[in-house]
């Protein structure tokens, strides 16, 4: 919850505290036995919640947490010989645990004494505000300067980009001497450039508004980097006043600043000194500085069996690769202007292929600032050559080799084998182009299904051959050749043919580009990488959120309609929510999840908030209900999208049970209530007892073909078509990007990437401000491991029959809960999922795609949810 919200309790808390804690005696003089603000804080050039940093939290605890990292912030006073050479001086470093301390060396008749102040403190919050707790004790001449243990506490708010405001309270716990500062910043502008603040403190012996002392300033930034100040306050009892000005340089690691202190008579107090380290203000670029002559920098990424996805575990994940942390990182490389080159180790990388497509076009990116490109690979397939192409030079292992046998989509039919088994399959199919249940309905590949998948192989193939042939420098005769007549190249016959560059190891690498470029590896440590700078911009910045809509249109599983749904529309009224980017990539499903989710967008987008669509790897049937009513849809040239149909299918017992030797009867009322009772096999699950008659086939017709033409309706009001339109491109028909593009269906190419800028652009958000990107469904901490072996492992039983594995798969597609067995029937994740929604929706349309529309292998990049 932001703090602001929090605040009456806050200012709660610490007036009870200030009444219940014990109070031995009176210090009675109105000195504070503690440090005191209005003397001891001239080395801040802002009021504490205006600079916010580990420094403030001497008189604000709370100042710690308003930071993304944890900050460190020393400083020295430098007393003139007009004040008797005082000195004081400290450090502060933390975030959520904090310590500080300070020292102060005073003089008298020629001689030194000196006090040390100390605390210990926590702390937290974010960037709308935060809260803390410290306690303070001090050592040394505390006779002459009075000093007592004591408890602080303050809070942070930041409500929104023009205000700040803060309050601290410190009590003494050996006497009833208490401070309390209030202080206030404002930006007249909502921008960095300009903040006025105030203060206000008052003591334990004083009336809060008739004694009480002020003190007010200014902080100009003219350009980055720069910043100008000056502050005032009363001298205590006196009318005179004081006041600092200040000169701070802020660099990429540290801020330094220095602050005069002149007293009502023009006359120098003091000098302040201030180091900022990983301060919360974005810096200038500090050129490297190389003696001996100039190396270039190369940023090594080692992906070396990597898998590219959408999220990770948090913790103990060294498998997968988050695609948007990976993007921070290319990002960074691509506008570094130190960095000089990037090496990638691609050896055993694998990864979704839309990820694949959009990870390429960043390494363009990279490769059009200036950079070299250099990957090294081993056995690569085609979609990681593909990649691999965009470097300006491949190295490959001497024993490695280059896969590139072309594409290809094929089916297995299972009619005859459910008719063995005697499991009987009605299918409700009634657009030409809807062919996901020909699996179980026919024995060989209809004309349509033909007709559309060798469209998804034959773009496949070019993207990738046109990809390679430009990365390479070779003709589209060639790569077909090298295709046509060799297809597995070793390491000398990719080389031969022009793929590689060069035969090495990865090891060797530091070397050669040390030789031949004179240059060397940096840190794979990037200092400032997403950093969330909390003072260039106060208050929660605006949150562009990924919606991860990944898997089958289900309730529960996959795009979790019912969860994400209540997630969208909760953004609907989140003021800090600008846009949302929605990353479709589905096979599609059940209608009921994929309308939740669809209509949340509507809801998205009546409220003025833009809704961007970034398709992935499949977002065709359901997966394109929850794509049509984006404000733009930007998919990928491998894309598989449309489908815009409906079907269904009925699977019953057929003479399997009797096979058994098992037998069933039922009592029903209602004509059609036997429908759904079912034979019960031991171990497996059940089996509907009889086909649908004709009047039910009739009904399930009528409803399938209204929701066919909702759907195209639907599809036509979101994408502000005519139904005739849709109409001509819908039957089921799947559709590459670059055709759904042409179609209609989608707006453009773009990566997810390109996505979220888009959102920013629609959203109207200027360049100047800060955005949070943030993910949902929030990332797992850890995979719960498994301690037992799968139950068909265990039994010997992997290499089943055919026949067996598909009656098993088949009737329980019936029971959801025996699905969990399908992973060691040698069934891909996609399949079992196709059998999931045909078995817990039996008789109902499906908003489906076959999963087998994917070419071999392109699925097994499933995300972790």
């Amino acid at each position: 919850m932001p703090l602001h919200r929090t605040l009456p309790a806050l200012i709660v808390l610490v007036l009870v505290t200030a009444i219940v804690l014990p109070c031995p005696g009176m210090a009675g003089d109105g000195a504070t036995p503690f440090a005191d603000y209005r003397t001891e804080s001239w080395f801040l050039p802002q009021s504490p919640s205006v600079l916010a940093s580990p420094a403030a939290a001497l008189f604000n605890p709370a100042a710690w947490a308003i930071n993304d990292k944890v900050g460190s912030d020393s400083w020295a006073i430098l007393t003139s010989d007009e004040f008797k050479n005082e000195f004081q001086g400290g450090s502060s470093f933390g975030r959520n645990l904090g310590f500080a301390w300070q020292t102060r060396v005073f003089n008298e008749a020629g001689e030194d004494f000196r006090i040390y102040d100390y605390l210990f403190g926590l702390a937290g919050g974010g960037p709308d505000g935060s809260f803390g707790l410290s306690y303070r004790w001090s050592q040394g001449d505390t006779e002459r300067i009075p000093r007592q243990k004591a408890l602080a506490m303050g809070f942070i708010s930041r409500p929104n980009r023009w205000l700040t405001y803060g309050s601290s309270h410190i009590r003494s716990l050996e006497s009833a001497a208490h401070q309390s500062v209030f202080d206030v910043g404002v930006r007249p502008f909502g921008r960095q450039w300009l903040s006025l603040f105030a203060d206000w403190t008052v003591n334990h012996d004083q009336a809060f508004f008739a004694d009480g002392m002020w003190g007010a300033g200014a902080e100009l930034r003219p350009t980055k980097g720069v910043h100008l100040g000056c502050r005032v306050r009363e001298q205590i009892g006196a009318s005179d006043l004081q006041y600092s000005l200040f000169l701070g340089l802020t660099f990429e690691g540290n801020q330094f600043s220095g602050q005069p202190l002149y007293d009502n008579d023009g006359e120098l107090v003091n000098t302040t000194i201030l180091n900022r380290a990983t301060h919360s203000i974005p810096g200038l670029s500090i050129p490297v500085l190389q003696f001996g002559g100039k190396k270039n920098r190369y940023y090594p990424i080692n992906l070396e069996n990597r898998v590219l996805t959408y999220q990770k575990f948090r913790y103990f994940d060294n498998v997968r690769v988050a695609w948007l942390d990976l993007l921070d990182v290319l990002n960074q490389l691509r506008d570094d202007k130190e960095i000089d080159g990037v090496v990638l180790n691609l050896a055993g990388f694998r990864g979704r292929p839309s990820l694949i497509w959009e990870m390429r076009v960043k390494l363009e990116e990279i490769k059009k600032s200036g950079k070299e490109i250099i990957v090294h690979i081993d056995r690569p397939g085609a979609t990681v050559y593909y990649l691999a192409t965009a470097a300006d030079r491949i190295s490959m292992d001497p024993w490695g080799n280059v896969s590139l046998p072309g594409f290809a989509l094929s089916r297995s039919y299972l009619q005859g084998t459910l008719e063995k088994l005697g499991i009987g399959f009605q299918e409700f199919r009634y657009f030409k182009y809807k062919s996901a249940a020909e699996t179980f309905s026919r024995t060989d590949m209809s004309e349509a299904d033909r007709e559309q998948r060798q469209r998804i192989v034959d773009v496949i193939y070019e993207q990738l051959r046109d990809g390679v042939a430009t990365g390479r420098g070779l003709t589209n005769q060639k790569f077909d050749s090298i295709v046509d007549e060799l297809a597995i190249l070793g390491s000398e016959e990719a080389l031969e043919a022009g793929l590689i560059d060069v035969t090495t190891r990865w090891d060797e690498l530091p070397k050669w580009l040390g030789e031949e470029r004179d240059a060397k590896l940096i840190s794979p440590l990037l200092k400032q990488l997403g950093r969330k700078y909390y003072d260039q911009e106060w208050g929660q910045p605006l949150r562009i959120p990924v919606v991860f809509a990944v898997g089958s249109c289900s309730m529960e599983t996959g795009i979790r309609g019912r969860a994400t749904s209540a997630y969208l529309r909760k953004l609907v009224k989140d003021p800090n929510v600008a846009a949302v980017v929605l990353r479709a990539d589905s096979p599609g499903g059940d209608i009921l999840p994929s309308d939740l989710v669809a209509d949340a967008i509507r809801q998205l987008k009546k409220a003025g908030k833009p809704v961007i669509i970034s398709q992935g790897d499949v977002a065709a049937s359901g997966g394109y209900w929850i794509s049509m009513d984006g404000s733009k849809v930007l998919t990928t040239p491998l894309t598989i999208t449309g489908s815009i149909g409906v079907i269904g299918g009925w699977v019953w017992d057929d003479g399997l049970a009797a096979s058994a030797g098992i037998t069933s009867d039922a009592v029903h009322r209602g004509r059609h209530a036997d429908l759904m009772t079912q034979v019960q096999f031991p171990l497996v699950g059940g089996l509907p007892r009889r086909p649908m008659d004709e009047q039910e086939l009739a009904r399930v017709k009528k409803v399938i073909i209204e929701n066919y033409d909702d759907f195209v309706a639907a599809v036509a009001n979101g994408r502000e078509m005519t139904p005739e339109d849709v109409g001509e491109i819908a039957q089921g028909r799947v559709w590459m990007g670059g055709d759904a593009i042409a179609n209609g269906l989608c707006d453009r190419y773009g990566t997810l990437d390109e996505a979220i800028q888009l959102a920013r652009e629609l959203a109207g958000i200027p360049d100047w401000r800060q955005t949070e990107v943030v993910e949902y469904p929030p990332r797992i901490g850890f995979a719960m491991p498994s301690f037992f072996p799968r139950l068909p492992s265990l039994l010997g039983l992997d290499s089943a029959t055919d026949e067996w594995q598909v009656g098993a798969a088949s009737m329980a597609a019936m029971n959801a809960d025996l699905l969990r067995q399908m992973s060691g029937l040698g069934l891909s994740p996609g399949e079992v999922e196709y059998l999931r929604s045909i078995g817990s929706s039996p008789g109902k349309p499906l908003f489906m795609v076959s999963p087998d529309v994917l070419p071999a292998g392109w699925a097994d990049c499933f995300p972790v949810h």
